[in-house]
Parts: C-alpha cells; sequence; structure tokens
C-alpha cells in the first residue's frame, strides 16, 4: 500500500505537537491542598513561630526569598477594618489591639515545588490552602501547618457551638423562668425566688455577653495583653452560667426542703 509523503509529514508533525502539549502540561501541573481547621486561641509570638517554620521551609524546596517574584502579604482584621500589609510581616511586630479576630497570610511564587499558600483564620471559617509542581512538598508543607495550628484548637468556640448553645441554654432558661414564677406563685416560699431569679440572670447572660468575643472561632492574642485575664475570659463566663445554671435545681430543693420542714 502506497502512503503519500504528505500523510508522513502531517503524522509526524502530530505526534511532535502532541508529545509537546503532554511534556506542557506534565511540566506545568499544579497539586493543591485544602485543609479546614477547628476553631484556634493563640498568641502573637506562637503565630509568629509557625510562620518561621513556614519560611525555613519554604527557603529550603524553593529557595531563599526575596526574589522579585515572589509575592506576600498579610491581612489583620481590626475592630471590622481589614488592614493588609504588603509584605510578609510577624504578627508580634504589627501594632494592634489585645486581640483581633481574623487573619490572613498569602505567598505567590509561580513555577515552583511550593507556588501558592493561603493561610485564612476568621471566626466563622478557619483553612490553609497550599499549591505548587510538587505532590510531595505541597502533602508537606500542608501538614507542617496543619499539625502547628492544631496545637492552639479549642472545642468550646466557634460560631456553631454559640449558635446550638445559644438556642438551647435561652430556651432552658425561659422554660425554666416560666416554671419557676409559677411555683413561687403556687407556694408563696421565698425560698422559690432563687429558681425565677437564677433564670433570669442565666437568659440576661446568654443574651447580652459579647460570646462573639468570648468564644471567638479565631482569637490572635497580642503579645502586651494583660494574658493570664484574657485567655481565662470566656472559661470564667462558662464557670458564671452554670453556677445560674446549678442554683436553679438548688433553689428549688431548698425551697421543698423548708415547705417540708
Amino acid at each position: 500500500m502506497f502512503i503519500r509523503p504528505a500523510t508522513i509529514r502531517f503524522a509526524i508533525l502530530f505526534s511532535g505537537c502532541l508529545g509537546f502539549a503532554t511534556t506542557s502540561l506534565l511540566n506545568s501541573a499544579q497539586f493543591s491542598e485544602t485543609r479546614d481547621l477547628p476553631p484556634l486561641k493563640l498568641a502573637a509570638s506562637e503565630l509568629d513561630a509557625i510562620l518561621t517554620k513556614t519560611h525555613s521551609f519554604l527557603n529550603t524546596v524553593n529557595g531563599p526569598l526575596g526574589e522579585s517574584s515572589t509575592r506576600e502579604s498579610v491581612k489583620l482584621d481590626v475592630r471590622g477594618h481589614e488592614i493588609e500589609i504588603p509584605h510578609f510581616s510577624l504578627a508580634s511586630s504589627v501594632a494592634f489591639p489585645n486581640e483581633i479576630f481574623a487573619f490572613g497570610y498569602t505567598y505567590r511564587q509561580s513555577d515552583k515545588p511550593i507556588s501558592s499558600i493561603t493561610v485564612d483564620l476568621r471566626d466563622s471559617s478557619r483553612l490553609i490552602a497550599v499549591s505548587g509542581e510538587s505532590a510531595d512538598e505541597v502533602g508537606k508543607l500542608s501538614n507542617l501547618l496543619d499539625n502547628e495550628l492544631r496545637q492552639y484548637s479549642t472545642r468550646i468556640a466557634g460560631t456553631k457551638f454559640r449558635r446550638v448553645g445559644g438556642v438551647c441554654l435561652s430556651l432552658f432558661f425561659l422554660t425554666s423562668l416560666m416554671i419557676g414564677g409559677a411555683y413561687y406563685w403556687k407556694t408563696r416560699n421565698y425560698s422559690a425566688l432563687g429558681m425565677p431569679i437564677c433564670s433570669a440572670l442565666g437568659f440576661l447572660i446568654v443574651v447580652l455577653l459579647p460570646w462573639n468575643r468570648l468564644l471567638g472561632g479565631f482569637v490572635l492574642y497580642q503579645h502586651y495583653s494583660p494574658f493570664f485575664l484574657l485567655r481565662h475570659i470566656p472559661e470564667i463566663s462558662v464557670l458564671v452560667l452554670l453556677a445560674t445554671l446549678a442554683g436553679i435545681p438548688l433553689s428549688y430543693f431548698l425551697a421543698r426542703s423548708r415547705r417540708d420542714a
């Protein structure tokens, strides 16, 4: 069978183009990993240590930072105003109030084993995203950031915890207020007044305290804060709430004991 030279040339040209396209796609392949994090609470110095480890990893994998193609930025949310710093900056070197509730860090450098890093930490969500041309290095850096940040996780915080806990406690205190008030009206026992009083106090605590600040999904403390007090205000608030809860059955049993006596 006779094959025309033009057909042979076309087949060779097509094979070459296909091979070049396949090689280009393989060379420019990007691997990425995204991790969601639980609620976090940490100091600026602790976040600095994590960012420093990240920079050391990037220096090893991508080479020295500071090239013209490297772009880094840090974002802070201070009292509702987003502040962007167009270069790398440690959290403790930025003057901000006692605590902030959102922090972001981005890194971009094309055609590198690690080409992109996004750290977005805020009340509603916390995530880290790493991408690059090396699947192994992307996985290593994702694990590093995930493991380091999870050391400062807390379960008693976050929007979901506040919503579920707030609804349940509000219904409980309102129901207890109605039952306690009816019980006092029926018995006329002053010892029973503790039930509606504790119920009303507990409901006011649930409604009025700024739980989005006390139990934020992400809280970053500054190094010059009154550290011990600030870090334990949420626990103190929860203890006060538990005390009001305990006061309801205590008042009931106290009223019953005096009535039987």
